[in-house]
């Protein structure tokens, strides 16, 4: 296992990227703020370039990965982190996170409370 340093939250969000000379669409599996692991049939070399929209539920407009670098492929699955990314989409990427990590968390902690009470 690869030692994390920081809350990633898993996500069935579509996403679809481009590369210098293809576009793909996948599923971003699950998501950080430094990037994301993603599904897709599309093949991708480890240390290419991506952009990249992803397609989160509820949101006004999908978030915007201006420059996205491939860091590992294994079979189907790959895995990005963000270089460029527009400011607003930093935020609501960050909210993000932090609301589908605060929402795993709560039945454990609600659980942890009435087994001590």
């Amino acid at each position: 296992t690869k030692l994390r340093y920081c809350e990633r939250v898993d996500t069935q969000f579509p996403v679809v990227f481009a590369g210098e000379a293809y576009v793909g669409e996948g599923t971003v599996l699950n998501v950080s703020v430094p990037g994301c692991a993603i599904h897709s049939r599309e093949q991708v070399q480890p240390g290419s370039y991506l952009e990249m929209r992803i397609l989160v539920p509820d949101a006004p407009s999908p978030l915007r990965v201006g420059l996205a670098k491939v860091r590992w492929c294994e079979g189907r699955q790959f895995g990005v982190e963000f270089i460029q990314m527009p400011g607003e989409d930093q935020v609501h990427l960050g909210r993000l996170v932090k609301k589908e990590v605060s929402l795993a968390l709560l039945p454990q902690s609600r659980a942890w409370q009435e087994a001590r009470s």
